[in-house]
């Protein structure tokens, strides 16, 4: 006869490599309701091992998306328990950290995607950092506006007449690495999700791009644009 903590046990979601693939197992733990178990993040790393404080920050992130998250990290940072909460959805505000250890606001909006329809009522998330300057490791804003949000519609996520169809705007643009950019993310709640089929990509029609510029003269976007 099992007891409730052996129960909990068999159901944790258990990773041995670190922080590894870190934002999709915890979207993973927080839709499937399993507690997960991240061990040796970055413990090879004598200057600075465990959690970075962009990573921590998502984690935050969730907390405030949930209700009933419990989130425990040990000394060194190399270790996280994360118990999932109930997602709630509603009026959200994150600062995403900037500098050496910060990421833009497009990594914090690839982790939340997944997640964004599945709350008790709908997301408005506003996420203010660096929108652009971090392409080379992060997503753009403008990438993700063009791209996931017409999957997210495919999925049939704001289809109906209850809510408008997910919407991603930049209301502010701001350069790495000082930032002070602001995004404002909508996403409705869905029961079910309707399934896709991209077998056939179609024809492509035409190629576009956005040159952004910060603190020189906007002719020198124009000639990039233009060129």
């Amino acid at each position: 006869m099992t007891t409730k903590s052996e129960a909990a046990k068999s159901r944790t979601l258990k990773y041995n490599d670190g922080a590894t693939q870190f934002r999709q197992r915890l979207i993973t733990s927080i839709l499937s309701h399993r507690p997960l178990l991240l061990r040796n993040i970055r413990s090879d790393d004598l200057d600075a091992p465990g959690l970075r404080e962009h990573e921590a920050s998502f984690l935050r992130l969730l907390d405030r998306m949930t209700n009933g998250t419990k989130i425990e990290i040990n000394a060194t940072g190399t270790q996280l328990r994360f118990k999932p909460g109930v997602l709630l959805g509603g009026d959200i505000e994150h600062d995403c950290p900037i500098g050496g250890n910060g990421r833009s606001v497009g990594w914090f909006l690839e982790g939340i995607f997944p997640l964004a329809a599945f709350g008790k009522e709908p997301l408005q998330l506003t996420l203010t950092g660096v929108t652009d300057g971090t392409s080379d490791i992060d997503p753009s804003v403008d990438y993700l506006s063009s791209s996931f949000i017409p999957l997210l519609i495919k999925f049939g996520i704001g289809v109906d007449d209850d809510h408008p169809p997910p919407e991603l705007k930049v209301t502010k643009r701001g350069a790495a690495p000082l930032g002070g950019g602001s995004v404002d993310f909508y996403c409705p709640i869905v029961k079910e999700l309707n399934p896709i089929d991209f077998v056939d990509f179609g024809k492509v029609k035409r190629v576009r791009g956005t040159a952004v510029s910060c603190r020189i003269p906007p002719s020198s976007a124009a000639r990039v644009a233009h060129s």
